[in-house]
């Protein structure tokens, strides 16, 4: 059994890849599917082929893939096209999909939520947000499907933190794979 990890990944970074071994190890998944977003509705990114090259030199374990599957679907890149997609290709089973509490209890605000409601077992990640796990529990009453990762340590780190020391020409050893900067400052990527 598969789960799906989407993000922009911009640049992916260890938290990234500790979190997805985590969540394998965890619910017994046979692999995690790295899902880079093609063309995000709501963010200004790095173009997809920078982000899913990074991808594919950071993920070091069989189990751990990457797929360019939203780069062959219509712009922009919302999740319930993916999905759909996803679904259609898993025989009508439903699709694990790796989220946040941040991000999940916002899922409503999401384009067509009842899609994803329908079709994704949410694997919800216990962040440091401010989210209350009365409130992500709600959401049952609701209908989404879900199992809550209470047991997984998080690696603290964000793109953006990244991005930032990048620009600044910081040392970023411990937070992103050695090959992925590498990647970075061949193309002059975040300057």
């Amino acid at each position: 059994m598969d789960c799906y990890f989407f993000g922009t990944f911009n640049p992916p970074h260890l938290g990234h890849i500790k979190l997805a071994q985590a969540v394998r190890e965890n619910f017994n998944f046979d692999k995690i599917i790295f899902m880079p977003a093609y063309y995000p509705p709501h963010k200004t990114t790095l173009n997809f082929s920078h982000r899913f090259n990074m991808l594919k030199l950071a993920l070091n374990e069989d189990y751990l893939t990457v797929s360019d599957l939203e780069a062959h679907l219509e712009p922009p890149s919302y999740s319930y096209k993916t999905v759909n997609r996803l679904f259609a290709e898993n025989g009508g089973k439903k699709i694990n999909f790796i989220i946040g509490y941040d991000a999940f209890i916002d899922i409503e605000k999401w384009k067509n939520p009842d899609i994803l409601k329908e079709k994704l077992t949410f694997i919800v990640l216990k962040r440091h947000s401010g989210v209350e796990e009365k409130d992500i529990l709600a959401l049952k009453n609701k209908g989404y499907d879900f199992k809550i990762a209470k047991t997984l340590d998080y690696f603290d780190v964000s793109s953006n933190e990244i991005r930032e020391k990048i620009k600044k020409n910081e040392d970023t050893t411990g937070l992103i794979d050695e090959k992925v900067r590498e990647y970075i400052d061949e193309y002059g990527l975040y300057l």
